[in-house]
């Protein structure tokens, strides 16, 4: 999502968009956007089946002895979901 906002300021700096150094950092930065998101599926679905024993028979009885309660999905709110400023970033 933020690298989107970056590509469409880069626009106004041909010399920027074709620099080796920036091809190399929006190849990572997309790389670890990637992994990000990864990571949220597989904790989300970790919390799902967590949750799903908690409340279902028979787990929910030994869960309910062990006080174990539902936990919350990973959730990005909204104003961290803003696209990056690419302005911002490249200004000295």
């Amino acid at each position: 999502r933020n690298m989107r906002g970056i590509m469409v300021a880069v626009e106004n700096y041909p010399d920027l968009k074709a620099n080796e150094n920036f091809l190399q950092l929006q190849g990572t930065w997309n790389e670890i956007e990637e992994q990000i998101s990864a990571a949220r599926r597989a904790y989300n679905a970790a919390v799902t089946d967590y949750n799903n024993g908690v409340e279902m028979f028979p787990s929910n009885m030994i869960a309910g002895m062990m006080g174990y309660k539902r936990k919350q999905v990973f959730e990005i709110p909204e104003e961290e979901r803003k696209n990056v400023s690419a302005k911002d970033l490249f200004a000295s």
